[in-house]
């Protein structure tokens, strides 16, 4: 009897450290959602990296811990969708602001941020879309002409005065307002 109870609290205990640990997990992927939300991979990465090594238990349930693998490669997903949209939109600012420095940098990220979503199996559709915003971000800003162009040519017709419902108090001679002769005041 002696062996049955003490296997029994040996059990027991056991059930409550994989217990302990799956809830460890839950709030790691409450870290983890929390900065996919905002886009930030590298502090993404490393939770999930964390979650990765708990997982990794051979005592945890099996289905437990596919489900859970696959719900990192999903935050992590989500994590570069959310850099790469916000990198694209910063390039694109960046430019209408005539900050070419900045457009470039923003560039930049934006193409490694892709290039982590389609490791994370990003759909097409959103690969196609974020090259077309870095194709606008990149042909978007810089372009200043400093004399006339050919879309913007020189004017050089002379200015006409508007003469429709203009009031010039310099053409009167005195200031008193003119009466009619054939009025009487």
């Amino acid at each position: 009897m002696g062996k049955k109870d003490g296997n029994a609290e040996k059990e027991e205990a056991e059930r409550k450290r994989i217990e302990a640990t799956m809830v460890s997990i839950d709030s790691g992927f409450e870290h983890l959602r929390h900065h996919a939300e905002a886009g930030n991979t590298e502090r993404s990465e490393a939770a999930a990296k964390r979650l990765v090594e708990s997982l990794k238990n051979p005592k945890l349930p099996a289905p437990y811990s596919k489900d859970r693998r696959n719900a990192v490669d999903a935050f992590l997903l989500h994590a570069y969708m959310k850099a790469t949209a916000l990198a694209c939109k910063g390039a694109i600012d960046a430019g209408m602001h005539d900050d070419i420095e900045k457009r470039s940098e923003m560039i930049k990220k934006a193409r490694e941020h892709l290039a982590g979503a389609v490791k994370y199996k990003a759909p097409a559709d959103f690969k196609k879309q974020c090259e077309r915003m870095l194709e606008v971000a990149t042909f978007s800003g810089g372009v200043k002409a400093k004399g006339p162009t050919k879309a913007k040519p020189l004017d050089t017709a002379p200015k006409v005065k508007d003469r429709a419902k203009s009031f010039d108090p310099d053409d009167k001679k005195d200031d008193k307002p003119t009466v009619p002769q054939n009025l009487k005041v």
